[in-house]
């Protein structure tokens, strides 16, 4: 009786967790781990931040391009952060009106893939599936913008030291052609 009892409990709990979602952080591209020097080194080299830069007011940060020139991947660094350890990722495609930095790095990849799988080109659906249902959204014309976020409250945003964390994603046609994540800048 205590068997079926227990067995009974368990199912009930997995059941009722199911029902739930939660943001389930991405935390690398291409094998570049957030707040990881070491990894940016491996892939990029130790003279990686050679090639950081600012501009317009944003953040230091590096661009990498993919292979096909058609991607860039933007590392970003807080100030006060440690030498290539990144804090920031984002991710978009190429067009003609881009110019890419002349101290841009150009890696072999075809393309940039999160931890969480995702690449540019996935329909909302995929990623929603990937991610969760935790997301605001906001529609303007035919591009729609989904934002998950964890606050300093959630155990991986402690587990980093952070305050906050995100997920930016940016649809059109219900094409993923922009995205971010990493830990939000004081």
């Amino acid at each position: 009786m205590k068997i079926i009892f227990l067995i009974s409990s368990l199912l009930f709990l997995t059941v009722a967790a199911s029902g739930q979602q939660y943001l389930k952080p991405d935390t690398a591209v291409n094998k570049i781990n957030i707040n990881d020097y070491e990894s940016t080194e491996l892939v990029l080299g130790k003279n990686s931040w050679s090639k950081q830069f600012e501009q317009a007011g944003s953040l230091p940060r590096i661009e990498v391009v993919n292979k096909t020139g058609t991607q860039i991947l933007r590392l970003f660094f807080h100030y006060g952060g440690s030498k290539n350890s990144v804090d920031e990722f984002e991710i978009i495609n190429i067009d003609s009106a881009y110019k890419i930095p002349k101290q841009a790095i150009h890696l072999k990849d075809g393309q940039f893939i999160t931890s969480n799988k995702i690449c540019l080109g996935i329909s909302k659906e995929d990623l929603v599936k990937k991610l969760g249902n935790s997301y605001k959204s906001s529609i303007s014309g035919e591009v729609e913008r989904l934002v998950y976020t964890a606050d300093s409250k959630s155990d991986f945003v402690r587990r980093y030291n952070q305050h906050g964390y995100y997920i930016r994603c940016v649809f059109k046609d219900d094409v993923l052609i922009k995205y971010s994540f990493g830990f939000e800048s004081l």
